[in-house]
């Protein structure tokens, strides 16, 4: 927390209130302190970090005030320890967590076991309130990284448009001069036969046949495109799925190939490499990590000089993922803190510094590593390694597992 946690505590008993400003203030807390449901609505709406509420009051009593906090989205994380002076009331407590409280406190209140119970809660709701950060971070990183890259993506839309709507277009000439034949055919044979050859009936009918498969192919292409980028620009929340890198790659490149053959010669060797288990959407948002940042090391690079080589494949019970540039390479006194959170050495606005964190916490999740080897003037390599052995059997429990860690 930035400052002093806003403790709010609610209860009818002057007496209590004072007893736990004291023992919250020498813990140096922000104590604010409210005797009803209503003047605690009033106070949690001013924003607040932990309550401490009690059960039994007069009026709306603390179970009420629970339901009604919680009833906002806003503080749908925000931690509630409930007072309550009876010494087991089993429905009671049930009825409490069900409204959304998190703890249970008996009275009297021992200091050692409020103050352990408030610093517990506080900091797993400031991990939650970093986790998701974090989370925001890494989403605004992919948008960075896609906005870099868009300018390609419409050049790759723009040219199968081009000659889908020309296609069309010759479409709808053919087909006047279709029907011009069989309104002659319809007068008669003759004079059909007459528009056939004047028109070239035969050499038509072959062009229909290859401006529809043209214009398929084009459309198909646009559709994979459209397709790519709005899995790109998901949030990385999607199920565990068996994953082939060389086919993450593919979806990659064919967003960034534009914008890369601009600037280097690209050369790949992608052979199949299975994840059993993964998020799809995560391993793409790495690929295009390591895809954007070799591109942006090639920067200044002349064209002879600026090559990429991407390759994929398994060896050892590991599916393996490499980027390769020959750009400006990283200096040696920083390589060790590239996949910190927020560490960058790009200009403000380029790049939010978690796209390297990002992949490293995707990969370490995944029971794998990244490792870089780089030299500075000649270039960079990346390396991903997934396990594809002993592939975790209830996807459920991964994820779960994921969370807790």
């Amino acid at each position: 927390f930035e400052h002093p946690p806003r403790i709010l505590v609610v209860d009818d008993e002057p007496a209590i209130l004072r007893l736990l400003r004291l023992f919250l203030s020498s813990e140096r807390f922000t104590v604010l302190t409210a005797s009803s449901g209503e003047e605690a609505l009033r106070k949690v709406a001013e924003g607040v970090d932990l309550v401490l509420l009690d059960i039994r009051m007069p009026g709306m009593d603390g179970i009420e005030v629970c339901r009604r906090i919680r009833a906002n989205p806003a503080n749908a994380r925000l931690p509630i320890i409930f007072l309550t002076a009876e010494l087991k009331d089993p429905e009671s407590e049930l009825a409490g967590l069900e409204a959304g409280g998190d703890e249970y406190l008996h009275k009297p209140v021992h200091r050692p076991a409020l103050i352990a119970r408030v610093r517990s809660l506080l900091r797993l709701a400031n991990a939650e309130r970093d986790r998701q950060l974090l989370a925001q971070l890494a989403q605004s990183e992919k948008l960075v990284a896609i906005g870099q890259i868009a300018v390609g993506v419409a050049h790759e839309v723009n040219n199968p448009l081009s000659f889908m709507l020309s296609n069309l277009s010759c479409l709808g000439q053919y087909m006047k001069d279709v029907r011009q034949v069989l309104e002659a055919y319809r007068r008669s044979r003759e004079e059909g036969r007459s528009a056939e050859d004047r028109l070239g009936l035969r050499c038509i009918l072959e062009d229909i046949d290859a401006l529809i498969a043209e214009t398929l192919e084009g459309g198909e292409r646009v559709r994979s495109i459209v397709q790519n980028f709005k899995s790109f620009s998901r949030p990385d929340d999607g199920p565990l799925e068996p994953v082939d890198l060389a086919q993450v790659v593919r979806s990659t490149l064919l967003l960034t190939e534009r914008e890369l053959s601009s600037r280097a010669t690209l050369t790949r060797d992608l052979q199949p490499a299975l994840v059993p288990a993964a998020p799809k959407n995560a391993l793409q948002q790495v690929a295009l990590n390591l895809v954007v940042n070799a591109m942006q090391a090639l920067e200044g690079k002349a064209p002879a000089e600026a090559k990429l080589h991407i390759a994929t494949g398994t060896r050892d019970g590991l599916a393996w993922l490499s980027v390769e540039d020959t750009g400006c390479g990283i200096p040696e006194h920083i390589r060790d803190r590239i996949f910190e959170p927020f560490f960058t050495t790009k200009q403000v606005g380029v790049g939010t510094g978690i796209g390297l964190s990002f992949c490293a916490d995707v990969i370490h999740k995944l029971g794998g590593a990244i490792d870089v080897a780089s030299e500075e003037g000649k270039g960079t390599k990346f390396t991903v390694r997934i396990p594809v052995t002993d592939a975790p059997e209830d996807q459920d429990e991964v994820r779960t597992q994921q969370l807790i860690d």
